[in-house]
């Protein structure tokens, strides 16, 4: 089982890292509002999942 060192202030690079991939993905034009709205969604996830890897992956790089 892995171990995770996460702690309560790793969580204040969750919120930039999705806001900037929901504006990254969400900027992307499509045709309707739905598929925009989900894009968005998407690209705030996938931004919260690279933080996360980010903060996991720096005890292994120092």
């Amino acid at each position: 089982m892995p171990v995770f060192h996460f702690n309560l202030y790793d969580l204040t690079l969750f919120l930039p890292m999705a806001v900037a991939g929901a504006l990254l993905v969400g900027g992307i034009p499509v045709a309707t509002r739905t598929t925009r709205y989900s894009l968005r969604a998407a690209g705030a996830v996938v931004g919260a999942l690279v933080a996360f890897l980010v903060v996991e992956a720096l005890p292994v790089l120092v």
